[in-house]
């Protein structure tokens, strides 16, 4: 790759012929970019979200030496020093791990957990952590007199690790462990003129590369810093390497990012040649589309990446199926245009192996280790319960390697740490049933798989007393009384368990959950539990669009159609951007799918306000369907237009019924599409990586026989009116 200079170099003679011609607001735009005017102006999307009050830095932005480690400040008491949580952190409370106060050493030896959500237990804390697990495998084999381990875990935790562990050295620990790396992630560059240079020239491929490089070197040096710092206190520092979920987890497949002009285009047609061949069979076939889809996009998509893994593993190829499943987890290392979950990416494990030596008791590397639990299978939810977050079994063997690395740095012994599997602690039959249940929730939201949902909520219904909440739980998200005022949310909130206080009533978001409350009812089915009648009349009463108007671009009803297209309405977006790339829906692929609840016989109105993108076509047809059958053919153009469509009765299902818009091919305009997204980023907005196939500003449905007067009962008969 050129060097950062070389790269500047374009972006500098595209502004040099702006200056002199007639488009100064562009030039003035580019200059801004520069950081010549107005240089506060060009932060990034990270700085953004560093500035909201509860920041990913709370309680970790103060120089080492003011005695505060983390959320917890010193305090004397009878002459001796102990730390407790800050008052003036509370809002930050719940990111860390549950941890009101550390003592001050006494004669035992002091082990100290710094980590991530991973390190805390997420799904389990607080009823059972690592460390924990830890605490327990240890005194097991030393006693619980002779050693304690201190949770310093926190939430969203990335490359501020390196001033916690610094800061921590004020805890007197006698070795560190710190568990860390899928938060290290694609903070956007702040040089923006850099990536306009890249996209312009090489596409999302320049760009990934780039980013990847970026990463590699401040891995590398937080790591060295941390390994040299402690190393300067004479305390051992032992890592534990992540691993992903490579077996279960599947990110969106989305359509590929803008490419050269042409490629686009072929590219669709290989994604259907490829998936249409893997459906009946034809592997071969399959692996030759997928494979020149990959050379299209350089391996910037995850699409292709999916089916040559689907490909290996028909075939029996373990070893090619987990090569493209790590390529597909990598595919997304570039893209910041919506949420990708945390994982740790190739470059990270690298660095890490590189500069920990490989024969040492210093590295707990987990992808090695699964691999040799597993006897070479792939990771999957047998140790994950989601991306990249451990079940309890999952834990016990993270911990009990790093038990066997402390045990052999602080006294010499070197015992296996396959042998003290048996020797920590774990989770309750009720603690299970309820990070099932609390799993089954959070993969659905993620838009995982049907069959991996359900898998969660068979293990959930195990508890009685959970059953229970499942069955309250979609009453939850289907009223339309707000969460925390739902009659139903303060049943759960009675039965007292502490995980669904911290975890569903905190971060869930209703939404009409269709995936998820099948997958409910259908466990609940296997108990003897009969739901899914008064579900229906439940949904009807609260949804129906024979008594109220649905907004189909709500994010209730929004939140069905996929990932990428869900982002301008998703709930917490505006936790990290001060603004939102655009205020209607974006179209990113060919269909766009929405929902809405009706009643059978019952004569339905759409309402659908749409219109071309801004290049391209200037008009091209759009296909409506109701549950698969046509409702309408009719053309749009650029202006924004408003379509009254009227579904007759026996055309509606009682309860759910899905929309599908499908739009017409577009013209892609190649690389030069990249032109807008150092603006893009340069206003913290979202950037637009992805071709743009149509636009909607409204989209409603509500009871025919209440519309205006006029009428149409044929596709031909659409009625068109242009907004102003």
């Amino acid at each position: 790759m050129k060097s950062k200079l070389e790269l500047l170099k374009p972006f500098s003679d595209r502004l040099a012929r702006l200056c002199c011609s007639d488009e100064p607001r562009q030039a003035t735009r580019m200059l801004r970019q520069l950081g010549l005017l107005e240089p506060s102006a060009a932060t990034s999307l990270s700085d953004a979200a560093e500035d909201i009050g509860s920041s990913k830095k709370a309680g970790l932005s103060r120089p080492a030496g003011l005695g505060r480690v983390g959320i917890w400040e010193p305090k004397r008491e009878n002459n001796q020093a102990v730390f407790v949580r800050s008052k003036d952190m509370a809002p930050d409370w719940h990111l860390w791990a549950n941890v009101g106060r550390i003592e001050s050493k006494k004669a035992r030896r002091r082990v100290l957990l710094i980590g991530e959500s991973v390190a805390r237990g997420f799904l389990y804390d607080p009823q059972f952590t690592p460390a924990m697990a830890l605490e327990a495998i240890l005194q097991a084999r030393l006693g619980k007199t002779e050693i304690e381990v201190i949770d310093l875990a926190r939430t969203n935790l990335g490359f501020e690790v390196r001033e916690l562990a610094i800061s921590a050295i004020d805890l007197d620990p006698d070795l560190v462990i710190v568990f860390s790396g899928n938060n290290w992630d694609k903070n956007v560059p702040t040089d923006v003129p850099l990536v306009d240079t890249l996209l312009l020239e090489h596409g999302a491929y320049g760009l990934k590369e780039f980013v990847a490089q970026e990463l590699s070197q401040q891995v590398d040096q937080t790591v060295r810093e941390l390994i040299s710092f402690y190393e300067k206190k004479k305390i051992p520092l032992v890592w534990i390497l992540p691993e992903f979920n490579l077996g279960d987890w599947r990110d969106s497949v989305t359509n590929a990012p803008q490419l050269p002009e042409g490629m686009n285009v072929e590219w669709i047609r290989l994604r259907k040649e490829a998936e249409d061949a893997l459906a009946e069979g034809r592997l071969q076939e399959a692996s030759e589309a997928a494979l020149t889809m990959m050379k299209l996009d350089g391996g910037t998509c995850v699409t292709e990446l999916y089916i040559l893994a689907d490909c290996c593993k028909l075939s029996g190829d373990l070893e090619g199926t987990r090569r493209y499943l790590e390529l597909a987890r990598d595919a997304t290392i570039w893209d910041t245009s919506r949420n990708v979950s945390p994982r740790t990416y190739s470059v990270t494990e690298e660095v890490l192996r590189r500069r920990i030596p490989q024969d040492s008791h210093w590295l707990v590397d987990l992808p090695k280790l699964f691999k040799e639990y597993l006897h070479g299978e792939i990771p999957d939810r047998r140790l994950f319960v989601d991306y990249c977050h451990l079940t309890s079994e999952g834990i016990q063997i993270a911990m009990a390697a790093a038990a066997s690395s402390t045990l052999y740095l602080l006294t010499g012994i070197d015992v296996p740490w396959c042998s003290l599997l048996k020797q920590g602690t774990r989770p309750s039959s009720r603690i299970e049933a309820e990070t099932a249940f609390l799993a089954a929730i959070h993969n659905a939201h993620w838009w995982q798989s049907y069959e991996l949902v359900h898998h969660y909520c068979r293990r959930a219904k195990a508890s009685p007393d959970v059953a229970t909440i499942m069955s309250t739980f979609i009453e939850v998200q289907i009223r339309r009384a707000p969460l925390l005022i739902c009659k139903a949310t303060e049943r759960i909130a009675l039965m007292g368990s502490p995980l669904m206080q911290h975890y569903l009533l905190r971060f869930n978001y209703q939404r009409l959950d269709t995936l998820l409350l099948e997958a409910i009812i259908s466990a609940l089915e296997e108990k003897g539990v009969a739901l899914r009648e008064e579900i229906d009349r439940l949904r009807k009463e609260e949804h129906s669009v024979t008594h109220k108007e649905a907004n189909l671009l709500d994010y209730y009803y929004c939140s069905e159609g996929s990932q990428q297209e869900v982002m301008w309405v998703v709930p917490h977006l505006g936790i990290y951007l001060n603004h939102k790339t655009n205020h209607y829906y974006k179209a990113f692929w060919r269909e766009s799918k929405f929902v809405f609840v009706g009643e059978e016989n019952s004569p339905v109105r759409l309402r659908l306000t749409c219109r071309l993108p801004d290049f391209g076509l200037a008009e091209g047809p759009v296909s409506l369907f109701l549950n698969g059958e046509p409702v309408g053919k009719f053309s749009i153009s650029r202006k924004w237009t408003t379509w009254d469509i009227e579904v007759p009765g026996g055309m509606v299902r009682d309860a759910v019924n899905q929309l599908t818009l499908h739009w017409p091919m577009p013209v892609f305009p190649g690389l030069n599409a990249f032109s807008s997204v150092a603006g893009n980023l340069m206003e913290k907005l979202y950037p637009e990586f992805f071709c743009v196939f149509g636009e909607i500003h409204f989209f409603t449905a509500f009871d025919a026989r209440k519309a205006p007067s006029q009428s149409y009962t044929d596709a031909t008969q659409l009625s068109a009116i242009e907004v102003a």
